[in-house]
């Protein structure tokens, strides 16, 4: 399972809820839905570079591309790989460099493409995520994280309430990463960065006593 890797910074302020988060996974091919003529939703896999760029195939007969073309200084679905101008095809309704985006169509093609990243299957597999100073340090936190969405690659790392967070013993400046284990095996980590723990300057001002 190929899922690109990402970097990702997180806090918390003791005694201040830390928000849940949602993380969604995704592999390097995309994904292109929409109601076509003629159909070309689905999975569009990469196979190296056209041109510089990525490039895209959705397998069949015939075969369909999403590839930057220079004439149109943008990425688009066609089933002609070329650099010359195109007939028949579908273009974003402003260049993009990146695959991802909507798409009008051109020509005798119908209807509106979208392409999206590819989500990863997430079944059989369950996220486990933990703070540590270093990778061989002692365990300061271990963050609840579940799949939320299993075909939809989505993992959901849970809120925790002011209380909790108050109640953790370690503060500074430390690293987090999240893998995915099965029965058997640990593959990862798919998303990492640095977990900084902190206290807030504002603290809670005790009541004045009564007057007696």
């Amino acid at each position: 399972m190929a899922i690109l890797p990402g970097i990702l910074p997180l806090t918390i302020n003791r005694g201040t809820a830390f928000d849940s988060v949602i993380l969604r996974l995704t592999d390097e091919d995309v994904t292109v839905s929409g109601t076509l003529n003629p159909n070309v939703a689905g999975t569009f896999t990469i196979h190296g570079s056209f041109g510089n760029y990525d490039l895209f195939i959705l397998e069949g007969s015939p075969s369909t591309f999403l590839y930057y073309n220079t004439t149109a200084t943008s990425y688009v679905i066609a089933r002609i790989l070329t650099q010359a101008a195109l007939t028949d095809y579908w273009v974003p309704a402003a260049p993009i460099t990146s695959p991802t985006g909507t798409y009008a169509p051109q020509g005798a093609n119908t209807g509106t493409a979208t392409v999206t990243n590819h989500p990863v299957d997430l079944t059989g597999y369950t996220p486990q995520a933990q703070v540590r100073r270093q990778p061989l340090g002692g365990l300061v936190l271990t963050l609840s994280a579940s799949v939320t969405d299993v075909s939809g690659g989505e993992i959901t790392i849970a809120a925790i309430t002011a209380d909790d967070t108050r109640a953790i013993e370690s503060h500074g400046d430390f690293d987090w990463d999240l893998v995915l284990a099965t029965m058997t095996d640990r593959f990862g980590p798919y998303v990492k960065g640095p977990f900084t723990i902190s206290d807030n300057i504002t603290q809670e001002t005790a009541a004045p006593p009564s007057p007696p």
